[in-house]
């Protein structure tokens, strides 16, 4: 099977991708948006989590290639590369409708994806890997699990191709396609000079060539005028808030924290609907006199901010640094900057700003 994919033509699947894909919890990622409700802000931002899914699978592959390469006869490879392309593929099966939305109340997404491992959800297909490379079921599991969760794995690069901090194919992947459909520029990155320029070292772990890292640099570039222009945006903040409030209630108020199924049941549409039942969050998404602001502050300011949160109207969201610095050494080195958000209907707190 193949999929046409805008950014990358034609993605190829086996038979046993194919059938993952096939699995109602994958095809849930298909009603769920990429980018949350930036659509509101950025109208063409209504691409899903499952397309990203499919494009992180194809960088994967194509990174995981180019770095054996030269030792393709090494016995375990093929299999490495299936289990590669399994935990791309479920890296991000967790996700909340309407994305990172909700993450401002309830726990990160990772520990959904841990749910759907510890319930044995994907041990059919997992069995049919190890029919296939000689392995034990629990061996397989565990590796696709460490894969598409980042965690350490043997050798040490096959946890670096998805979520690696500087180039990893989940990043590269939503850079490229976020930027194509908000219209954005700055995620245009080198896919192909990426992929050319990664190695290993001597310990198996995934690195760079000399030439690759001004392709490295403009991608960290990339994610930080990404963030300052779509994820961290201050309008698409505002309406996250409201939506996020609506979304915590639909999921405790059917349990679905607490049961797999349940939650994979629920997806965007879900939530649009699920507004009706919420008019004070549907009449803050719609009309603006009523919506909340996002206001950044720098981190010096939160211990003042926080002698005022006992106030209903300043919620205070302290989020995780976006942008590591580069490399010592290199031409670019982009501090994180130090903020927290609030979110607010009290003037004083956002005219100045």
């Amino acid at each position: 099977m193949q999929i046409f994919d805008p950014i990358h033509n034609f993605i190829p699947f086996n038979p046993i991708e194919e059938k993952l894909l096939s699995h109602p919890y994958m095809v849930r990622l298909g009603h769920i948006y990429q980018c949350g409700p930036a659509f509101h802000v950025y109208p063409g931002v209504t691409h899903t989590r499952f397309s990203h899914t499919i494009g992180v699978m194809h960088v994967a592959s194509l990174l995981f290639d180019n770095l054996i390469a030269v030792d393709k006869m090494q016995s375990d490879w093929a299999y490495f590369r299936q289990a590669v392309r399994l935990g791309a593929l479920l890296h991000d099966v967790g996700h909340y409708p309407l994305s990172h939305t909700v993450e401002l109340f309830l726990p990160k997404h990772e520990e959904m994806v841990k749910k759907t491992f510890s319930h044995g959800v994907w041990d059919s297909f997992f069995e049919l890997v190890a029919a296939r490379y000689g392995k034990e079921l629990g061996e397989v599991r565990s590796l696709v699990r460490s894969i598409a969760l980042g965690e350490s794995t043997t050798p040490h690069f096959l946890s670096q191709l998805i979520a690696d901090p500087h180039f990893g194919a989940d990043r590269i992947d939503y850079l490229l396609r976020d930027s194509l459909y908000s219209g954005l520029s700055y995620g245009k990155i080198d896919l192909h000079q990426l992929v050319r320029s990664s190695k290993l070292d001597l310990d198996n772990k995934l690195t760079i060539s000399l030439s690759g890292l001004p392709s490295v640099e403009a991608l960290l570039l990339a994610r930080h005028w990404m963030h300052e222009r779509l994820y961290q945006h201050h309008r698409v903040r505002s309406f996250a808030f409201h939506y996020a409030k609506v979304v915590k209630e639909v999921l405790l108020k059917k349990g679905a924290m607490e049961d797999i199924d349940t939650f994979m049941q629920i997806n965007d549409h879900h939530i649009f609907v699920a507004l009706e039942d919420h008019p004070d969050e549907k009449r803050a998404i719609e009309d603006p006199d009523y919506r909340v602001r996002a206001v950044k502050y720098p981190i010096d300011k939160l211990e003042q901010m926080e002698q005022l949160k006992g106030s209903k109207d300043l919620w205070i969201d302290i989020v995780e640094n976006s942008t590591p610095s580069i490399l010592d050494g290199q031409k670019v080195r982009l501090q994180a900057e130090e903020i927290f958000w609030v979110y607010t209907n009290k003037k004083e707190f956002y005219e100045s700003t």
